[in-house]
């Protein structure tokens, strides 16, 4: 048999609520020349009885000591022979025509290293949420990725397995962030080598115990990014660090809003307006994210929450 063309790489740690989901979306691609390699990552939930229910040739599992998501994702690239990686994380979702839509933009673009989908935020009970996501158009800077993270989750990626091989693994050693090192990496590769595909091609599932969760942890890794990319391409680096950390910085407040610490999204919004005022004024999101940090000293939780449902504001403002 011909090797497939991509492989799917699923890092899965105590995924056994969403990973069948994940891997039947994988396998209903209309794209047929693929695999499904996934990485089960020292699961203790029932991960590991799931994965030995799947009796389907196409899906791969690799079971291995809890070694963390870098790793896992790391593992599967190894074990790949393909031309094309995706990732989907194991409680996300992919429409069935998104590897028919990347893979025909990589193979008409030879220069593109790496394309990315639109996002779509579901919860988790599957259910689409009312949530707005980045729609970027066309190609991304290394800048521009690093002042704001628009490719919001690994699983609206698909790449050329040769890049990652100029680019290296992706890093073990951030405690958060390190698909952000590993795409910034990419984009340093080579001009213009990262694309958006302007369909949403990819669910983003949201639910409690993510790793999003911790802000705290989130800033610690986003620091390591930045330390990173001014040693390999400092002068890009020190462009934008204002505007990425300021970026950072809403996220964090909206982090910290989204799971009712409302006290510390104020705190997190008024810092970031006092260190970087200028950056702050000018970006609506800010705004509205100070709005609704404000609207929670009037208004009872379970109406603020109403109407953000109605209106579709968006917390996560990456």
């Amino acid at each position: 048999m011909p090797r497939p063309l991509v492989s799917i790489i699923i890092p899965a740690y105590n995924a056994g609520a969403h990973i069948d989901v994940s891997i039947e979306s994988a396998l209903a691609q209309t794209f047929s020349s693929r695999t499904v390699i996934v990485v089960n990552d020292g699961s203790t939930d029932n991960t590991a009885d799931r994965l030995r229910a799947w009796a389907d040739p196409a899906v791969h599992v690799i079971t291995q000591p809890n070694l963390g998501v870098a790793s896992a994702v790391n593992t599967g690239i190894a074990t790949s022979e393909s031309e094309y990686i995706g990732f989907l994380d194991a409680d996300d979702v992919w429409l069935p025509q998104k590897l028919t839509r990347h893979v025909q933009f990589l193979k008409d673009n030879p220069s593109v290293d790496l394309t990315f989908s639109w996002v779509r935020v579901i919860d988790a009970q599957g259910q689409r949420v009312r949530m707005p996501c980045p729609r970027w158009v066309g190609p991304i800077s290394f800048r521009q990725l690093l002042a704001d993270y628009t490719i919001r989750t690994m699983s609206a990626v698909v790449m050329r397995r040769s890049s990652i091989d100029e680019a290296g693994p992706v890093g073990t050693g951030f405690v958060r962030c390190m698909d952000i090192d590993f795409f910034l990496r990419v984009a340093l590769l080579r001009p213009n080598n990262i694309h958006a595909i302007p369909e949403v091609l990819t669910l983003y599932r949201r639910h409690s115990g993510q790793h999003t969760e911790d802000w705290r942890l989130v800033r610690k890794g986003f620091e390591q990014v930045l330390a990173s990319m001014r040693h390999r391409a400092p002068e890009d680096t020190a462009m934008v660090a204002n505007l990425a950390l300021s970026n950072m910085e809403r996220y964090f407040a909206s982090v910290a809003y989204e799971y009712g610490d409302f006290s510390e999204a104020r705190r997190l919004a008024r810092q970031n307006l006092a260190s970087n005022p200028g950056i702050f004024v000018r970006d609506f999101r800010n705004w509205e994210l100070s709005a609704a940090c404000l609207a929670t000293l009037l208004l009872p939780r379970r109406v603020l929450f109403a109407l953000e449902r109605i209106v579709g504001f968006d917390h996560s403002h990456q």
